[in-house]
């Protein structure tokens, strides 16, 4: 019972409690209004009905403020702040001094005598206080216009008052952009003195965010292969970062000529290749290089972790030759769940990666390795059928059509690039048979091809750059487009011809080579019971093919339609031409001959 009044007790102490903090809180906004209404009313008070101010005791309306004034007090305040920044008023009047002679000297306008007159005018200025003024962003800008515009000889001053504080200066904000420019303009052993004060710090510059960009300039345009060699060499090791070995080129070199080391000098590369990885910069072309050569020496189990940290990150990359030879790494080795995500990162981007020097390679390495078809339709092949107008008016976008159409084949494709497709070939994770898988790509992209092709026929049957990729197409690509072509070019081929006719298709040996392949593939068409070319031919240019014996290619047309063995066709062309055997046997060329044996 007591434990129960004491509880009374305080619950009702606690209720008086809240009450009066209550009633305080409520005089205390009661008054605040109050103050607040006051004031409203007292502001309203000090206008007239009309809205004009009303005018004090003595006669005068109130005190208006003086704007001028206040600018000025403004204007003073930010000029000290200035000055408070540099250090000192002298260092302030001196940046003013130098951004007016830099405003009239950066015109494109300002006749060269103005220029030099200027220049030595601003070197009078600066000689002896460049440091302080190239980290700034404001005056760094007008040492750069003074490296830019004032010659070898300013130049020179220049670069000799800091050359031994490059390093500091390009991990600076705006300084860096001064060591840009010294290797843009400045003289050959400038820039090589620049470039070898990288020396045994190439490794820390390219993990810093701003000095990154300095070596990938050195690197990339203005190192020799000696100097490029140089400075990869320093992420093999300390070994390799103090001594530097000239008959070392890449990794590989290093790994051959020390193979006792392999372990330790791929310990150091993945150790300082990792916080690269790490941060995501993946746009310098030397990180595309050091990946190349990490990638095709590393073990199984690092190569995986690089992979596993590239994968959704490819697109920067890929449009430098070692960067797009990285991507092609990534796919040959990784699993098939690892090359769908590099796919699906490049969603929005297929057409301007096939139409890119180095990036199409990319693309013919996942037509060559992703079993998933039904997957490279969705992601792939879709988006690149949809705009197939723009990989045609793209000389490497047409490689990768062509590539579809004709794989491997090295009437499109060069030795060096096929060598380059084959290092992919026998990958663990790519298990379907290739011809099943190039069958099935090209059975997504037959349509679309053909249906272009076909509204194009004309034009393109009589270009030389056509007519093989055509040729190609109507053999390996089946629709019922196909057929509509062989109408169309058996059209072409209807016209009456006589010797020396312009304009006939039977005076272009290109296309003519095109229609030769047609009629050497009507052996297999006519085994796969498909409709062939030659039937057709023969049909529409029944009544021309005694005219075709007066010329050469007409002569080989006709014997390569007897060479297909088809008994339709060849008892029909030795029906037709037989009364003309004497015809043939006064003819010069040698088609006649060769057609005369087969009839």
């Amino acid at each position: 019972m007591q434990k129960t009044k004491k509880m009374n007790t305080e619950t009702n102490d606690e209720i008086r409690q809240f009450k009066s903090m209550k009633q305080d809180e409520y005089k205390t906004s009661k008054r605040a209004t109050k103050v607040d209404i006051d004031g409203v009313k007292a502001a309203l008070d000090s206008y007239d009905k009309k809205g004009v101010k009303r005018k004090s005791e003595d006669g005068n309306s109130s005190e208006k403020k003086d704007w001028k004034k206040l600018k000025a007090e403004k204007k003073e305040l930010k000029m000290k702040r200035k000055e408070k920044n540099l250090g000192s008023s002298e260092r302030y009047e001196l940046s003013l001094q130098v951004k007016k002679i830099w405003e009239e000297l950066r015109q494109a306008n300002c006749k060269k005598e103005r220029q030099k007159e200027l220049c030595k005018e601003l070197m009078s200025k600066v000689h002896g206080k460049l440091r302080s003024m190239i980290y700034a962003h404001d005056t760094v800008r007008v040492i750069e216009t003074l490296l830019a515009k004032g010659g070898e000889e300013y130049r020179t001053l220049v670069f000799e008052e800091v050359k031994d504080d490059l390093v500091n200066l390009s991990k600076i904000k705006y300084a860096r952009f001064f060591v840009l420019k010294i290797l843009r303009y400045g003289t050959r052993a400038q820039k090589d003195h620049v470039i070898s004060s990288l020396k045994g710090k190439v490794v820390k510059l390219m993990k810093h965010k701003i000095a990154s960009d300095v070596v990938e300039l050195a690197y990339n345009d203005y190192a020799n292969a000696k100097q490029r060699s140089m400075m990869v060499q320093e992420f093999f090791g300390p070994q390799f970062r103090l001594f530097h070995e000239d008959d070392v080129k890449c990794l590989d070199d290093a790994l051959k000529k020390h193979p006792e080391m392999r372990e330790y000098i791929l310990k150091d590369f993945r150790s300082a290749l990792q916080p690269i990885i790490d941060k995501g910069v993946f746009t310098n072309t030397m990180v595309h290089t050091l990946l190349k050569d990490f990638l095709s020496s590393c073990s199984v189990g690092d190569r995986n972790g690089v992979i596993e940290a590239l994968k959704e990150s490819l697109v920067p990359i890929i449009h430098t030759r070692d960067g797009a030879r990285v991507a092609m790494l990534c796919l040959w080795n990784g699993c098939n769940k690892d090359r769908k995500t590099i796919l699906k990162s490049f969603r929005t981007h297929f057409v301007k990666i096939a139409t890119e020097e180095h990036g199409h390679m990319v693309l013919l390495a996942a037509f060559d390795c992703v079993d998933d078809t039904q997957f490279m339709k969705k992601v792939v092949l879709s988006e690149l059928m949809d705009e197939v107008d723009k990989l045609v008016g793209s000389d490497y976008g047409l490689r990768v059509l062509r590539y579809l159409v004709a794989p491997r084949s090295p009437t499109f494709f060069q030795p060096c690039v096929l060598a380059v497709l084959r290092q992919g070939d026998g990958n663990e994770a790519s298990k379907k048979d290739t011809n099943i898988r190039q069958r099935e790509l090209q059975a997504v992209v037959s349509i679309p091809i053909l249906r272009m092709l076909l509204a194009n026929l004309e034009h393109w049957a009589v270009n030389p750059n056509w007519t093989l990729f055509i040729g190609a197409a109507v053999k390996t690509l089946v629709g019922s487009e196909r057929e509509t072509i062989f109408h169309k070019m058996a059209e072409m081929y209807s016209k009456p011809y006589f010797p020396g006719t312009e304009g006939h298709v039977l005076e272009l040996a290109h296309t003519t080579k095109m229609i030769t392949y047609f009629i050497k593939c009507d052996k297999e068409r006519h085994e796969a019971q498909q409709e062939t070319f030659s039937s057709i031919l023969l049909k529409k240019a029944e009544d021309e093919l005694v005219g075709w014996t007066n010329c050469n290619r007409g002569c080989f047309l006709l014997a390569n339609m007897i060479e297909t063995e088809i008994p339709e066709i060849v008892s029909h062309i030795k029906k037709l031409l037989t009364p003309h055997k004497d015809k043939l046997a006064n003819q010069k060329f040698i088609g006649a001959e060769v057609l005369l044996k087969k009839i």
